[in-house]
């Protein structure tokens, strides 16, 4: 069992993850960059883990994964800002 670490910053500050799992630190991750405005993406990141393969694995997948974001086109929003 590995303690892995993720540290992303935010344009609200810095958030740090801990998971005893690479699963377990790609779900938390993902959730904070899918929550992360389009504007506020690329955001910085380090992962942390005594595993060099779980380290590059994660931060190549979170890299991967923003740059997805990215690519996605903006959902379209009505005149009152509702999505639709």
């Amino acid at each position: 069992m590995a303690i892995i670490t993720v540290t992303i910053g935010l344009p609200t500050g810095v958030r740090l993850l801990a998971a005893n799992s690479e699963r377990s630190a790609a779900a938390y991750a993902e959730a904070v960059i899918y929550a992360t405005s389009r504007a506020a993406l690329p955001v910085q990141l380090s992962v942390s883990c005594a595993d060099p393969g779980v380290r590059n694995r994660l931060t190549t997948y979170l890299l991967d994964l923003q740059q997805e974001c990215l690519r996605v086109p903006a959902p379209r929003r009505n005149a009152s800002g509702a999505l639709g």
